[in-house]
């Protein structure tokens, strides 16, 4: 093959088969898309040196990275490819991976090429290599192409060394970046975030795609899906439950590739009130209590669940939330500890499960325990947080849950916001005056009951009577602050 063949030449004769081995054809928009990124100079080296494509979620762009990196490798000899994983994969890039399924479905592809485990050695001398975000040998390395894909999950210091490693070394002849990610989180997505404000800061040079110049710099940074199934009736279809399924900054940045903050409200009033419903408190059956304690600057709080007798939906029994006083702090003994064994002691109850934060609660837990109660300790670690946090949020969306009208269980919840972390999102508060301790236990308990199961009927499981509970333990304290 000539050097001087063109990506979508290359595409359309050898890259017949996608990766699931089935017939395809680049869209218009993306063959004037390459078109516009990849011009040459009069001695055949590339305009631009650095090479964005972002497009909305579900538009093809690792597709697309994998088919110019493979492009790339075969019309390059004796030099090296580069392919990065993002801090958030931590693992062999999905271009990679890509790569490989193509040469498989692909004999002209196939016999060209050798594959192992994380690089291709190619039969004119070209080696692609796949990286970890971590990669320490980058120092060096003679590439003459540098793959991000997902630049947006690109944090921190390490990630910044990797990619400075990785620009375009000078002693390889037209040598480039390529980049395809869609839109980060301000202040976060840094490294992604100064490559696109340089970008729209440029010149636009297309009225009708959303392409722009900046020096060696292109970018093309879509804002609406123009593939076949995200347009008409399938996409509308497609869009409108994914409006059901995500956070609304997560939908305009998934598929609007609009930039948004990591954090936002947690659920919506109109969210909360699709699962408020005519009730009151009922404390019989089988329960799972989440439990978020404080003692000076937070609230204590206590959310009992159970399934409902005719679905799988959760439903509030009951909750509790104490707060604490300028100079009286929560007494955990007889708020916390006071209610957990009235509830136990409850003959028409039965507590399946209590999952408690330990760090306010060392000694109550022991003491509860004791007694023989089903106290769990669930730390507050961000695997945890993020754990409980998806279940509620899951519930929300999904309508699993029956909460009767509790104007402060509600307003803990509308204070919560969502942050995204690598492993999901976990509840935070934006503010220390918003309090979300509630949220934090109805989590808990959400959580409890999934890890459960919905449990059979108290006069079938059969229920112990002679719980190891002193009677007349609750007389030494005030019940009425119950009220």
């Amino acid at each position: 093959m000539k050097k001087t063949i063109s990506p979508t030449e290359f595409i359309d004769r050898v890259i017949k088969l996608n990766e699931k081995g089935q017939p395809w054809r680049l869209a218009p928009y993306q063959r004037k898309v390459l078109e516009l990124a990849f011009k040459r100079k009069p001695n055949g080296a590339l305009v631009y040196r650095q090479i964005v494509i972002s497009d909305v979620k579900k538009s093809g762009k690792t597709f697309l990275s994998a088919c110019l990196a493979l492009w790339w490798s075969f019309i390059t000899p004796n030099s090296e490819v580069i392919i990065s994983a993002n801090d958030r994969e931590q693992a062999i890039s999905r271009v990679f991976k890509t790569m490989c399924d193509l040469i498989e479905k692909n004999p002209a592809l196939e016999q060209e090429c050798e594959v192992y485990s994380n690089s291709i050695s190619m039969n004119n001398g070209t080696t692609i290599l796949a990286i970890s975000s971590d990669y320490k040998g980058a120092a060096g390395s003679r590439h003459s192409l540098a793959v991000f894909d997902e630049l947006w999950g690109a944090e921190g210091e390490a990630a910044r060394r990797l990619f400075d490693e990785l620009t375009p070394p000078p002693s390889e002849f037209s040598s480039w970046q390529l980049i395809t990610s869609y839109a980060g989180f301000s202040g976060e997505s840094n490294l992604l975030e100064e490559i696109y404000k340089r970008g729209v800061q440029g010149k636009r040079i297309d009225e009708n795609l959303e392409a722009y110049k900046a020096d060696d710099l292109f970018m093309y940074w879509s804002h609406s899906g123009r593939q076949p199934w995200l347009m008409g009736k399938e996409g509308e279809e497609y869009y409108q439950s994914q409006q059901r399924i995500l956070r609304p900054n997560q939908f305009q940045r998934l598929h609007r590739n609009e930039w948004v903050n990591s954090e936002s409200a947690f659920i919506s009033p109109e969210v909360y009130a699709a699962c408020v419903v005519d009730g009151h408190p009922d404390l019989s059956g089988s329960l799972f209590i989440g439990v978020d304690a404080a003692v000076r600057k937070d609230n204590a709080a206590i959310i009992c669940l159970k399934y409902a007798d005719d679905s799988d939906q959760l439903v509030l029994a009951d909750y509790k939330i104490w707060k604490p006083l300028p100079g009286q702090p929560i007494n955990l003994e007889a708020s916390v500890e006071f209610y957990l064994r009235r509830v136990y002691s409850n003959p028409n109850s039965h507590i399946e499960k209590i999952l408690v934060d330990p760090y306010q609660m060392a000694r109550s837990v022991q003491t509860l325990q004791a007694a023989c109660l089903p106290i769990e300790e669930y730390n507050q670690t961000q695997g945890n947080l993020t754990e409980a946090t998806e279940a509620l949020y899951a519930a929300f969306i999904n309508r699993n849950l029956r909460l009767y009208h509790a104007a402060d269980l509600r307003q803990h919840c509308l204070n919560a916001v969502s942050v995204e972390t690598p492993r999901g999102i976990r509840l935070s508060k934006q503010k220390t005056a918003n309090k979300i301790d509630a949220a934090v236990a109805l989590s808990f308990a959400v959580l409890a009951a999934i890890r459960g199961g919905k449990p059979p009927p108290l006069n079938d499981a059969g229920r112990d009577d002679d719980k190891p509970f002193k009677q007349g333990w609750d007389a030494r304290y005030d019940w009425s602050y119950r009220n």
